[in-house]
C-alpha cells in the first residue's frame, strides 16, 4: 500500500529540479556540473557499484589504481549523460509521466518495506532518486532524437553496399562435426602413446558399430566438448589444424572417420553436416548489413554530437 505514495510525486517538481544544480541535495553532494545540470555523489556511487561487485573479499583483491579507473569511468558516463540532459532541456524535450512512473514502480517494487527501500537508497531521498531516473530517461530521449532518428539506412543503401562488397559474403566450404578425443601428452613415452592409441581404437570400434556418438563423446572424450556430445559446431575449411581439416573434407554427412592424429592426441570425427562454398544471397545477409551500417552510422553521429555538446556546455569536476 505504501508504494502507491509514488503516484503523488509531481512531475512539475522533477522538471523544475532539472534546472537547478542543488535540487534535492547540498552543494557538498555534487561531484560535477555540466551547464545547469549537476552530478551527485549518490549517482556516482550507484554507477561505481554497477561496475564493482559488493563482496568485501573481491574489493580487497582490487588494486587502488583499478578502483580509481572505475570511478573515473563512472563519472565520465554521468557527465556524458548530463550533456544529453542539457541538450534535452534546450530543445524542450520531455518524458511521459507514465514512463517515469513505470521506472519508479519497478525500482520501489523490489523492496517489501519503506525501511528496506531507505537502506537501498543509502541516505538519498526518494525524490532525489526520482530526479536521477528522470534525467536518465531524458538523456535516452535526447540521444534518440539527436542520433537514433538520423542513423537510418535505406533499402537502396543496403543493396548498394551488398553489390559493392559481395566478396565479404562468400561463404567457404562449411562443416558441422563432432569428435571424441583421446588426449596424448606431448611428452608421453612411446609406451604411453601406444596405450592411448589402443584406447582410441577401442572407442573407434564402438563408434563404427553405430553406438550413439553423443553418449560416446559425453562419457569417453577427453575434450571439453564432451559436455555437448563432442559437438564442435560449424566451422569453415581451413579453420582447424591440417590433419583434422583433411579428414573432415573426405567424410560424408553421418560418416565416422578413422583415427586422426593431431598434436592433441587421437580424434574420432563424425561429420554432421556439410555445406558447399557459395555466394550468400542479399536476402540472407540483409539484416546483418543493416545492423552493421546502422551501428557505424550511429557511432559517427554520436561522436560528432558529443563533440558539439562538449564545446557548447561548460563542464567542471567539483572536489
Amino acid at each position: 500500500m505504501w508504494k502507491s505514495m509514488l503516484r503523488s510525486f509531481s512531475l512539475v517538481v522533477v522538471a523544475l529540479s532539472l534546472l537547478t544544480s542543488n535540487s534535492f541535495g547540498a552543494e557538498s553532494n555534487i561531484v560535477a556540473k555540466v551547464g545547469s545540470i549537476s552530478v551527485t555523489n549518490f549517482e556516482l556511487q550507484r554507477e561505481i557499484r554497477k561496475k564493482i561487485p559488493l563482496e568485501v573479499a573481491y574489493h580487497s583483491g582490487m588494486k587502488p589504481e583499478k578502483i580509481e579507473k572505475i570511478k573515473s569511468e563512472a563519472l565520465e558516463q554521468l557527465v556524458e549523460r548530463s550533456y544529453k540532459v542539457q541538450y534535452a532541456l534546450d530543445n524542450k524535450l520531455s518524458v511521459a509521466p507514465e514512463e517515469l512512473d513505470k521506472r519508479m514502480q519497478a525500482f520501489v517494487g523490489q523492496y517489501a518495506t519503506p525501511e528496506l527501500l531507505a537502506k537501498a537508497l543509502g541516505g538519498e531521498t526518494l525524490e532525489a532518486y526520482r530526479v536521477s531516473v528522470y534525467r536518465q530517461l531524458l538523456a535516452e530521449k535526447a540521444e534518440e532524437v539527436a542520433v537514433g532518428s538520423k542513423a537510418t539506412v535505406s533499402e537502396q543503401e543496403l543493396k548498394n553496399y551488398y553489390e559493392t562488397n559481395q566478396k565479404r559474403y562468400f561463404r567457404p566450404l562449411q562443416f558441422k562435426a563432432s569428435h571424441v578425443l583421446v588426449q596424448v601428452d606431448p611428452a608421453a613415452t612411446p609406451e604411453e602413446i601406444a596405450k592411448r592409441k589402443t584406447r582410441a581404437e577401442t572407442l573407434l570400434a564402438r563408434a563404427k558399430a553405430a553406438e550413439d556418438f553423443y553418449n560416446l563423446a559425453y562419457y569417453e572424450s577427453d575434450d571439453r566438448s564432451r559436455y555437448v556430445g563432442g559437438s564442435l559446431g560449424y566451422f569453415h575449411e581451413g579453420q582447424t589444424v591440417a590433419e583434422f581439416d583433411e579428414a573432415v573434407k573426405h567424410l560424408k554427412p553421418g560418416e565416422v572417420s578413422g583415427l586422426v592424429r593431431t598434436r592433441w592426441g587421437f580424434h574420432i570425427i563424425k561429420l554432421d553436416e556439410r555445406n558447399e562454398a557459395r555466394q550468400l544471397e542479399y536476402a540472407e545477409v540483409k539484416d546483418k548489413i543493416h545492423s552493421d551500417l546502422e551501428k557505424e552510422r550511429r557511432t559517427a553521429i554520436y561522436r560528432d554530437w558529443m563533440t558539439d555538446l562538449r564545446k557548447r556546455y561548460p563542464a567542471e569536476a567539483i572536489k
